[in-house]
């Protein structure tokens, strides 16, 4: 369900006082998309759902990978580059400097329209609202220089950019969370600097080689807690 509260517009050019924001305060996980397939139809078993979408997911990333504009039931997969060069013909290189590819999913309008028409919502209450969130991710050189290679050893430093990202570290519930593919968290125990716009912080010497989502947690409100996990990955390695 959609939970919104109210918080107070900090926008230089607003009309009015105060505006909405929203978190989504459910996950539909794979296993329980297993079980909405097969309990949808009863002549689809288990091992049939399981095997469609590790095909689909194969696929889709294949054809992604290659180019293709990926037609799903409800939207549209692809990739598109981005970046910055001072020369017209300098060439584009991912992973160098401010290049790089990102997967883009867009929905198709009747798709679109029966989402947002058919809404379960509910308001959450008034309050200040201070959503966190990942706008990119750097490493952190000994010299103090970033780098856009996102591949580190264990006790590298991430530099995570952003906004409202500033948590209690010595809060266990709070800070910077590894995601791996099972959707288990590591808490990164250790950070080199804790600010709103801009963390610094260790990668775990305890996780494991592999690739990894990043996720913020903060407290902007007694007792309440905002999450933003970011889209890209990050790879940790055994060295």
């Amino acid at each position: 369900m959609i939970a919104i509260t109210a918080y107070q517009n900090q926008l230089k050019s607003r009309r009015k006082e105060f505006c909405y924001r929203s978190v989504t305060d459910q996950d539909l996980g794979s296993e329980q998309l297993i079980r909405e397939i097969t309990g949808y139809n009863s002549t689809i078993t288990e091992a049939d759902a399981r095997a469609v979408l590790s095909v689909l997911d194969d696929r889709v990333r294949h054809f992604v990978r290659l180019g293709y504009n990926v037609e799903l039931p409800f939207g549209f997969i692809r990739l598109r580059a981005s970046g910055t060069s001072d020369r017209l013909n300098g060439g584009f290189s991912p992973g160098t400097g401010d290049h790089r590819f990102e997967a883009v999913c867009s929905l198709k309008a009747d798709a679109a329209k029966e989402m947002e028409d058919t809404t379960a919502w509910r308001m959450a209450g008034a309050g200040w609202a201070i959503l966190p969130k990942i706008t990119g991710l750097a490493r952190k050189g000994a010299d103090g220089k970033e780098s856009r290679s996102l591949s580190f050893s264990r006790n590298d430093i991430l530099r995570i950019r952003g906004a409202n990202l500033s948590f209690d570290a010595s809060d266990m519930r709070q800070g910077v969370f590894f995601i791996g593919g099972d959707k288990s968290g590591t808490r990164a125990g250790r950070y080199f600097g804790v600010g709103t716009a801009i963390t610094d912080v260790f990668i775990p010497g305890s996780l494991e080689p592999g690739s990894y989502r990043v996720k913020v947690v903060t407290s902007p409100r007694k007792d309440a807690f905002e999450e933003f996990t970011f889209s890209g990955q990050v790879t940790v390695t055994a060295e």
